[in-house]
């Protein structure tokens, strides 16, 4: 999943906190480039996932 995040992205604080923890969760279990994780979680937000074991989920299955 390389490429870039779309300008168009308004994400609040509290939106930035959720991936962050989402974040810190998935990537010590997967061998996996911090960019493309980061990338997946914003367009899984961008796609409606806007709960932190939604997110969790959707990451968890990205990766098997």
């Amino acid at each position: 999943m390389r490429g870039r995040i779309p300008s168009n992205v308004v994400l609040r604080p509290e939106d930035l906190a959720l991936l962050e923890r989402v974040f810190a969760q998935v990537i010590p279990e997967h061998d996996t480039h911090p960019d493309e994780l980061a990338m997946l979680l914003v367009r899984l937000f961008q796609d409606g996932l806007t709960t932190e074991p939604e997110l969790l989920k959707a990451a968890e299955r990205w990766f098997r």
